[in-house]
């Protein structure tokens, strides 16, 4: 393999681990209009590694989606709320 091949994969090894993970962003939170129609595509920061949508019931109503940690994902949420994780891009 030639030096030029070489520093080819690198390149693009350096340039697969730079680009994070990817997910819908929104926000939602309103009695008559609780589900998000307008997103945003947001690229993840660093250790956010999952990405969450968030649906609350009533009392408060309203859907989020965005970048979230592990650990956030594992934590346990209120039965008034539905939790789900993904890691894989726009997954959300």
């Amino acid at each position: 393999m030639g030096p030029r091949v070489s520093v080819l994969i690198v390149f693009l090894a350096v340039l697969s681990v730079a680009q994070g993970l990817m997910c819908n962003y929104c926000q939602s939170i309103e009695k008559n209009h609780p589900y998000c129609e307008q997103m945003e595509e947001i690229e993840c920061s660093m250790g956010l590694t999952q990405c969450i949508r968030l649906i609350m019931h009533e009392p408060a109503y309203g859907e989020v989606r965005r970048c979230a940690s592990t650990k956030e994902c594992e934590e346990k949420v209120s039965h008034l709320v539905e939790k789900e994780c993904c890691d894989t891009d726009f997954c959300n």
